[in-house]
């Protein structure tokens, strides 16, 4: 059996969770050089490179992501054994670390806290929106538990992590009523008013321009952004036409504040994927909704 120096592991532990050596040895109270000589015996006795310094910080390795996988469930579940033999204390509650890419309607993370609270209600759940290089960022280092994304970029992330397509929304082409009535030959008419897209590296961006280049279409870009219901508003306000998913126009639609400018669907589909880290999580409960999520769970249009 390898000798293992516990408290090599949790200044390891500390140190990838806090993404610099230097937060780290605050929070240790450890010099930085002495917390650096604890990580590399570490690496020694292991004899494998765990973490890759840079002028950005510290990054896992692929060994270091298992390394942090088991220190995660070692200390995790050492913090629960203490709580739990203190007398009238109960479990520390689950933490859900979701994080949201823009172009997410708000409507899926509600079904998806909807389905977390019906599996434990007791249950923590904080959410972080950002771009995809960021959220990749925070589920690769372990300070995101799941990312919902409209691209999979866990081909990216090397096999200790994987993705699940979890459902497909439709896209319309919406405008106000007094622009819809500008655009009798869709999508041709669409060279008449502004446009209103996400991002060029959005899959639904890539389509959208696809679907304007086989119909010799030129367009006017009006705004461009990764956040689905600032597009929303704008179309509201009548700033211009919005290609956007079902659920984030769907009461808009009902109330024929937004109106759909074709009758028959353009073929274009938002794509939910869920990506997450392919170790099981140290609190059951937890392990329990990652895997429901990654399992059965569907979005609903």
């Amino acid at each position: 059996m390898i000798p293992i120096n516990y408290h090599h592991l949790y200044y390891f532990w500390i140190t990838a969770k806090a993404g610099r050596i230097g937060a780290a040895s605050r929070e240790l109270y450890l010099a930085q050089p002495t917390l650096s000589l604890q990580l590399q015996q570490l690496e020694r006795t292991l004899r494998k490179k765990l973490l890759v310094r840079s002028r950005k910080g510290v990054k896992l390795t692929p060994e270091g992501r298992i390394a942090f996988d088991y220190c995660e469930r070692i200390f995790s579940q050492g913090a629960e054994l203490i709580s739990a033999l203190q007398p009238g204390q109960a479990l520390t509650p689950a933490s859900l670390r979701l994080g949201v890419t823009g172009p997410i309607s708000h409507h899926i993370v509600l079904q998806i806290l909807d389905h977390t609270y019906g599996i434990n209600r007791q249950v923590r759940v904080s959410i972080l929106g950002g771009p995809f290089n960021s959220l990749r960022e925070q589920l690769e280092n372990h300070r995101l538990d799941l990312v919902v994304s409209s691209a999979d970029f866990s081909s990216q992330m090397g096999v200790e992590f994987r993705s699940r397509l979890a459902g497909s929304i439709p896209i319309y082409f919406v405008a106000i009523p007094r622009l819809k009535a500008q655009v009798a030959r869709f999508p041709m008419d669409l060279s008449k008013i502004p446009i209103l897209l996400m991002a060029p590296d959005n899959p639904v961006r890539k389509d959208v321009d696809l679907l304007l280049c086989r119909h010799k279409t030129s367009v006017s870009v009006g705004t461009e952004t990764e956040d689905s219901e600032l597009i929303r508003f704008l179309a509201l306000r009548g700033h211009g036409v919005a290609a956007m998913d079902a659920l984030t126009i769907r009461d808009d639609l009902k109330l024929g504040r937004l109106m759909r400018l074709h009758r028959k669907d353009v073929d274009i589909k938002q794509n939910i994927w869920f990506i997450c880290g392919r170790h099981p999580k140290p609190n059951p409960v937890l392990r329990r909704i990652i895997q429901s999520l990654m399992g059965k769970f569907t979005i609903q249009v």
